[in-house]
């Protein structure tokens, strides 16, 4: 069922394969993270330690009630020239073009055909879901917590060919006079890659002092089960149903381990470190038309640190490596900043802002609010928004008992 419901929002996303985030480097959407900015590694509550960094789990005490995340649910899509429709459209002028061969009106179908094709050209579209459980049982000396985290990556992209602008061009300006097997001959195309990322893990953490200091360190070992997607047609074949049979997908499982640590140097001021995915592993996906792209779960290192005083909490989030990704995409690496205010004992208000400092992805804004039921529940809702057609949103529950 959590599988369906990621691989359906992949399809309303782009290719039934496009996909994490509003996030610094973390693979997985708490809401008040993502709320302040993707900030977390230094400022995260110990229930979503898992998702963020694991020795914050230390920072619970055994009077703390066990924290049961069930579950968080996050997305965002970033599409600037609107590909995912422009495909459909591209679709239905090859097909007009088809239609109008013979009949003298080729020269319009194949101008109306070239400049669509040309408007895709270079085009991405992109894509992030996320969808996680956590259970957190608090301790003052061995903490432990069980997570499923499904996170998913990927893009849709046109490969425009200057031959087919060329000869479309010529057909519309009457110096080639076209042959249905002409069209099969261009060689434009549509691509899609995705990976679905299952992860199950058993973190812990333990508290300790250096001199004066409360510090922490915790682990996360964890089974990856990893999916991943090439789809790649010609542009007036591409199709998002197709995604849904097993002509383009590889299934692989391998293991791996996140780690992390804190230290508070003085009263409200936290400095981290959180490492996910410490062991490089290169996904090969389903060799389609000659081309098999590596999708990288990379060693993923990011510095944090937060501040809090009074109601207010602020925190900073700076990726030191460049996320997860594939092999083909432009590396991002991302600085996130902060704030929330608790405004009342039930509601808190939550900002931020994030950026590629490659300056290969959006800036977005963040923006969210916490509703607490009480001692008994939690739930946080989160908006974000960039430029370019760049929107997401998480939802997440909280159980204490």
């Amino acid at each position: 069922m959590k599988t369906n419901i990621i691989m359906r929002s992949l399809l309303i996303a782009g290719f039934s394969a496009t996909v994490p985030f509003a996030s610094a480097s973390y693979n997985g959407f708490d809401a008040r993270s993502t709320a302040m900015g993707g900030t977390g590694v230094a400022s995260a509550h110990f229930g979503v330690a898992p998702l963020v960094n694991p020795a914050l789990l230390a920072t619970s005490r055994s009077q703390d009630k066990i924290s049961l995340i069930a579950p968080s649910l996050g997305a965002q899509v970033s599409d600037p020239a609107n590909l995912i429709d422009g495909f459909d459209d591209v679709k239905s002028a090859w097909d007009r073009l088809e239609s109008a061969m013979g009949t003298g009106n080729e020269a319009q179908a194949a101008g109306k055909l070239g400049d669509m094709v040309a408007g895709l050209s270079g085009e991405n579209a992109y894509a992030n879901v996320g969808l996680a459980m956590v259970l957190a049982v608090p301790d003052d000396s061995l903490p432990i917590a069980l997570s499923v985290n499904t996170w998913a990556k990927g893009n849709a992209r046109a490969l425009v060919s200057q031959s087919d602008l060329e000869y479309l061009e010529g057909v519309a300006n009457g110096s080639i006079i076209p042959v249905e097997e002409d069209l099969d001959n261009l060689t434009s195309r549509a691509e899609g890659m995705a990976a679905l990322v299952t992860e199950y893990g058993v973190s812990i953490a333990h508290p300790f002092t250096v001199g004066d200091i409360p510090a922490g360190v915790g682990f996360t070992p964890k089974i990856q089960r990893i999916e991943t997607w090439n789809y790649n047609v010609a542009i007036n074949n591409y199709d998002s149903s197709d995604l849904r049979d097993g002509n383009w997908q590889h299934q692989t499982m391998s293991a791996n381990i996140d780690a992390g640590l804190f230290a508070s140097p003085t009263p409200g001021w936290m400095v981290a470190l959180s490492a996910q995915n410490l062991f490089e592993n290169r996904v090969k996906t389903r060799e389609v038309n000659g081309y098999q792209p590596a999708f990288v779960i990379r060693p993923q290192l990011t510095a944090g640190t937060a501040w809090q005083t009074g109601p207010v909490t602020l925190g900073a989030d700076i990726d030191l490596t460049p996320v997860s990704n594939f092999q083909y995409i432009d590396k991002n690496q991302y600085a996130a900043f902060g704030a929330e205010w608790r405004t009342a004992d039930w509601v808190q208000l939550r900002a931020g802002y994030r950026l590629d400092m490659r300056g290969n992805d959006r800036r977005v804004v963040t923006g969210g609010v916490g509703l607490s039921a009480g001692e008994a529940m939690q739930f946080d809702l989160t908006a974000l928004a960039g430029r370019d057609r760049t929107i997401g949103g998480v939802a997440q529950f909280t159980f204490y008992f």
